[in-house]
């Protein structure tokens, strides 16, 4: 989960099988949105925006922040080592770095 001006966004776990994504009120604890998105995953943000980074399938999505909806503004998969994705993903000048299995691959973000 992360913290963005005040909403929480990240993803949930249901019937222990898949989650969906949301954005919650730091506040209030109300929920903004609760949307599905392939499956739970992991969540960073850089530069205004957010990488989400779905554990099953390695599916990347960069999301504008929004109480409204899930903006997703591009999608990519990481396709390459084995297993499920869940290592974190970490952000380092301008670089994306994402670890599956035993491959790490770094994708440069900057614009």
């Amino acid at each position: 989960m992360v913290l963005v001006d005040g909403k929480i966004y990240g993803s949930n776990w249901q019937h222990n099988s898949r989650g969906r994504w949301a954005c919650v009120d730091w506040e209030t604890g109300e929920t903004h949105w609760d949307e599905e998105w392939f499956n739970k995953g992991s969540v960073i943000y850089a530069d205004g925006m957010l990488y989400l980074y779905e554990e099953k399938n390695g599916n990347i999505a960069l999301v504008e922040p929004s109480a409204e909806k899930l903006k997703i503004v591009s999608t990519f998969t990481a396709d390459a080592g084995t297993g499920p994705h869940w290592a974190h993903p970490a952000i380092y000048n301008g670089k994306l770095f994402i670890r599956h299995g035993d491959v790490l691959m770094v994708y440069n973000i900057k614009a």
